[in-house]
């Protein structure tokens, strides 16, 4: 009988402490991303694979090795800003989310993430194929690896300007901790060529200005709505806009996108739209 009582309170004890840690969880998607915050870390490396030329371009990353990091992360997360950037001057100010921009206007994005990770950024074009702005196909030595803490600009060093028609701009972000879930869209910007000078307006490209021969991309474009569908679920990402800015490292304006599961993920994908008229 005492035996079945120091087992009772136990067992009561532990719901106690459960019921503790789980009231310690944060609510709101803004309190997520610092709740699943980490320092800076190593990711593991993007490692280059032989194509076959019978076969084309591979589309399976290498295994992974066993000394590469852990990637999956609790509640990773990226935060970013608007920005209306003076061509004149170069100066920049944050612009609200839900802004609608007028033709003339040059348009840029700030990032940062709760991790380390990889960025990639890329614009619909009026083709439907996907365009990346960062890392650029026209600058190799690009890296795209962005730290907690770290301000990442998306075009880096450019903006898109706002032109004819008006509409909708739509891109496509990736915040990834393992290259075995971007390997195939790496290959199709690595594979890319082109013109050497970036084009600031993607919202009005050229047909024969696209960076990407048809084969690549092909590859980027199913890698996107691969990944889209995979790691892009409405389910488990979670967005909030954050108006008044809450501590001092905060913009104005900026927006939250978390994944909210209590499950470790080591990629999210999100889509900005950005309105003009």
């Amino acid at each position: 009988m005492k035996i079945r009582a120091k087992i009772s309170l136990a067992v009561a004890l532990a719901g106690v402490y459960a019921s503790a840690q789980e009231a310690k969880k944060p609510e709101g998607t803004r309190e997520l991303y610092y709740f699943g915050s980490g320092a800076k870390d190593t990711l593991p490396p993007i490692r280059k694979v032989a194509l076959n030329p019978t076969k084309g371009a591979s589309r399976q990353a290498p295994p992974r090795d066993a000394s590469d990091p852990i990637t999956a992360a609790l509640h990773l997360g990226l935060r970013y800003n608007l920005v209306l950037v003076n061509e004149t001057t170069g100066r920049s100010q944050t612009a609200d989310s839900d802004r609608v921009f007028h033709k003339g206007e040059c348009v840029a994005i700030d990032f940062e993430s709760n991790r380390s990770g990889y960025l990639y950024v890329l614009a619909k074009q009026s083709s439907g194929d996907w365009r990346p702005l960062f890392p650029s196909p026209e600058m190799s030595d690009q890296s795209n690896i962005i730290d907690p803490g770290q301000k990442v600009r998306a075009p880096n060093g450019y903006c898109f300007e706002i032109t004819d028609p008006p509409g909708t701009e739509t891109l496509t972000v990736v915040l990834s901790r393992d290259p075995r879930d971007f390997f195939e869209l790496y290959q199709g910007i690595k594979g890319s060529t082109g013109p050497t000078t970036p084009t600031p307006a993607p919202s009005s490209p050229k047909p024969e200005a696209s960076p990407l021969q048809l084969a690549d991309a092909r590859l980027v474009n199913d890698a996107v709505a691969r990944m889209a569908q995979q790691f892009g679920s409405t389910r488990d990402l979670v967005i909030r806009k954050v108006s008044q800015p809450v501590g001092s490292q905060e913009q104005s304006g900026g927006v939250y996108v978390v994944n909210a599961s209590d499950k470790p993920t080591s990629t999210v994908v999100a889509k900005i739209e950005i309105h003009h008229r």
